[in-house]
Order: C-alpha cells, then sequence, then structure tokens
C-alpha cells in the first residue's frame, strides 16, 4: 500500500481561507448589502436609511482599538479572529428576531451593527497579520488574485440571492420574512467561516511582543511617519465629501426613482460588476502603474453625483452604476497599494486599527452633515438634488490635495526605490 500522505498545513490552510473568502462575501452579499432596505421596509425615514449604513462604523472602529488590549490579552491571532467571526455572525440572530417580532428601534439596530462592524473591523488586523505568516511573498499575488476572485463570486452570488428572494417575496420553514430569511443565510455563511478559520495553521512562533501594542504604542507608531500621515490627513477630507451624498443613493433609488428589489438588486451587481472588471484589468495590464489607476479613478468618482440629477430611466443608472463600480475598483486598488506598499510588519497591526478609526470618522462626519441636511429638509427630491451637487462640488475640491500628496507619497517610493506596480 502506498504511504499514507500527510497534506501540508499550510497549503491546506490556503485552500480553507478560499472557502472563508466565499462565504464571507455570500454573508456580505446577501446581508450587509440589504441593511438600507431593511430599515426602510420598517418605516424608518429616508436619511435614518442611509444613516445606519454609516454611523455603527465608527462605534465599530472605536470598539476595534479598544480591542486591541484584548488582542494582548489573548496572545493568539488565530483565536482572536475565529471568536470575533463568530460574534459578527451572532449580530444577524436579533436581526432575524426582529423580522418575526416587534420592529426595532433606532438605536437597537445601531447598536447591534455596532458590535457587527466592531467584530469585522477588528478581525482585520489580525488576519493580515496572520495571512502574512501563512502565505510566502512568491505566493501572495497568485493567491490574494485567486481569493479576490472566488470572494466576489461569493458576494455577486449573495447579492443576487437576496434580491431574487426580496423581488418574489419569499418566505421558508419558520422566516415569515424575506429578510429574515436572508438575514438567516448571512449568519450561515458566517458561522461556517467562523468554523473554518478555526481549522486553519497557526504557529505561536509568528507570536512576538512586537506585534501586541498599548493603544497609545499603537499611536505612536500610526503618527510619527508624517509623510503617511499627511497623506491619510488628506483621504479625510475626501472621504467625508463622499459619503456627504453615498449612503442615500439607496434611499434615493428605492423611494422616489421606485426602483423595485428585482431592479435595485441588479443596480448594485453592476457597481460589483465594474469592480471586478476594473480589478481583472489591471492584474492583465502589470505595466499599469498604480498611481494612473488611483488618477483615474478619483476622475471619475469626483463629478459622479451629479448623474442622478438626470437619473430618470432605469438601464441609463445601470451603466452609470457599471461605470461608478470600476473607478471605485481602480481608486481602492491604487490607493491601497500607494498607503500601506511599504509597512514593515510590526507597523501593520496599528496602521490598520487608526486607519479604520479615523477612516470611519470621515465617513460619518460626511453622511452625518447629508443625513442632518435630508432630515431638516425633508426628503423631498429638491433637497435630495442639493445634496448630490454638494457632494460633487466637495468632491472635486478634496480630490486635488489628495492627488498631490498621492504624487508625493509616489515621489519618495521612487527615490528609496521601492516603486511598486499593479501586480506586486
Amino acid at each position: 500500500m502506498p504511504p499514507h500522505i500527510v497534506p501540508n498545513p499550510i497549503d491546506r490552510s490556503l485552500k480553507i481561507s478560499l472557502i472563508d473568502a466565499f462565504l464571507y462575501s455570500l454573508m456580505v452579499g446577501a446581508g450587509e448589502s440589504y441593511l438600507p432596505a431593511y430599515v426602510l421596509s420598517l418605516g424608518l425615514s429616508e436619511w435614518m436609511a442611509g444613516m445606519i449604513a454609516t454611523m455603527p462604523l465608527l462605534s465599530g472602529a472605536f470598539l476595534q482599538v479598544v480591542g486591541t488590549e484584548a488582542l494582548r490579552a489573548v496572545k493568539n491571532h488565530k483565536v482572536w479572529v475565529w471568536s470575533l467571526a463568530f460574534l459578527q455572525a451572532s449580530t444577524y440572530i436579533p436581526l432575524i428576531f426582529f423580522t418575526i417580532g416587534s420592529k426595532p428601534h433606532f438605536l437597537t439596530l445601531f447598536i447591534v451593527l455596532t458590535f457587527y462592524w466592531g467584530a469585522g473591523f477588528s478581525i482585520s488586523p489580525a488576519w493580515n497579520y496572520w495571512m502574512g505568516n501563512l502565505v510566502t511573498s512568491n505566493q501572495a499575488q497568485g493567491f490574494f488574485t485567486k481569493r479576490t476572485r472566488v470572494a466576489q463570486i461569493g458576494l455577486m452570488l449573495g447579492i443576487i440571492l437576496g434580491g431574487v428572494a426580496l423581488h418574489h417575496n419569499i418566505h421558508l420553514g419558520p422566516f415569515t420574512s424575506t429578510f429574515g430569511l436572508i438575514f438567516f443565510i448571512a449568519f450561515i455563511s458566517r458561522a461556517m467561516s467562523s468554523l473554518l478559520l478555526s481549522r486553519k495553521h497557526y504557529e505561536f512562533s509568528w507570536t512576538t511582543q512586537t506585534t501586541y501594542h498599548h493603544i497609545q504604542e499603537s499611536w505612536k507608531i500610526f503618527w510619527k511617519d508624517s509623510r503617511k500621515r499627511n497623506f491619510f490627513l488628506s483621504i479625510l477630507p475626501f472621504q467625508m465629501a463622499v459619503y456627504f451624498s453615498s449612503p442615500f443613493i439607496t434611499p434615493y433609488m428605492l423611494a422616489h426613482l421606485k426602483l423595485n428589489y428585482e431592479q435595485y438588486m441588479w443596480a448594485v451587481v453592476c457597481l460589483m460588476l465594474g469592480k471586478i472588471i476594473s480589478s481583472i484589468y489591471l492584474n492583465r495590464n502589470p505595466h499599469i502603474h498604480y498611481q494612473t489607476a488611483f488618477k483615474w479613478g478619483l476622475f471619475i468618482i469626483s463629478p459622479a453625483p451629479f448623474f442622478w440629477l438626470f437619473a430618470q430611466h432605469y438601464y441609463p443608472i445601470l451603466i452609470f452604476q457599471f461605470i461608478s463600480g470600476a473607478a471605485f475598483g481602480l481608486y481602492e486598488i491604487g490607493l491601497t497599494l500607494i498607503f500601506f506598499q511599504d509597512l514593515k510588519p510590526n507597523e501593520k497591526v496599528p496602521f490598520l486599527t487608526f486607519y479604520n478609526m479615523l477612516n470611519c470618522l470621515g465617513l460619518l462626519i460626511g453622511s452625518a452633515l447629508g443625513g442632518l441636511w435630508l432630515k431638516y429638509h425633508g426628503s423631498i427630491q429638491s433637497a435630495y438634488f442639493v445634496l448630490f451637487i454638494g457632494g460633487a462640488s466637495m468632491r472635486l475640491l478634496t480630490s486635488q490635495m489628495l492627488y498631490r500628496k498621492a504624487q508625493k507619497m509616489q515621489d519618495h517610493t521612487e527615490v528609496s526605490g521601492t516603486s511598486y506596480r499593479l501586480s506586486s
């Protein structure tokens, strides 16, 4: 008999990571994507539907900062990641309960989603450190490209499942509400993802004291590099400008343009398809510099809200959503490579922690300003038009400063001999 071949634990873990990516993205597509629509279905106002998609992000990011102290106590990135993944899955349980019981108050939803985002943000830095030890530099490009594709399939499938179920008002078993059904799918997906994460390989030798920091230490690491700090500070105003109007696109499509759930689903799918196509294009054309991708993404994103002043027909909306998705794909890939390309291993957790928190602060300020405008001027079409004009104008103003800072970052990497391209 041939000898029993024991699979390499790291190879096995990388295969598990692909399934985890699919299940996590399925949760996002079926659950997270439809939260604003769920808020509207409860009879809450349009500005609340926009705010519930953004307000818990900051409180969740703050929980993540506090959670760095808990990570010091746990001293095991694997236990930290899979435990928080299950906590994130568990936040769908009260949402399922709300769909079959009494309607939740806005504050109750806020608290539930704070824990959802807090768990999600707290996973990210530790997961990145863990994966950095599992994936060699030679494997990184091929593996993460494949993982991104798998995640995109899961996301698209989740969005389509959720949209079809809502459009046809599908009820199954004990679920008397379609939202309860899709939230259950989201819960099962993330719970299975948590189980898979607990089966991945981890070596205690990867853990050193330099991977854990007090909050004050993390802040010092984040703040000491003036070049990175100034670039990040220029991202904040642009984030505020983007989120002045973007959280309220879903309420506008559903409440004013009267899109049904199936039409809304395809609008979201087109946005995601745009991101997927742009990432595929960049990976197949590695000669394109990340700075070029960032510039074109920024150039298209900035005036985009003006389109909604003229959005009257369904098919132009789908085309615009696709273009917006492609532009955001270019922007996000370029931004990631510009900002995170030269982080040292011991900088990853502190930088990702405070990047998430301060990034969410800009997001919250922008969405709060937009939400207050709609709240006090009424969710009427003219108020939305002012919101879109204001959002586009703010984007155009703040994008200039952001692009100048990005150029300085590029000049530094080229001088230091660490210039990167999109294939890196």
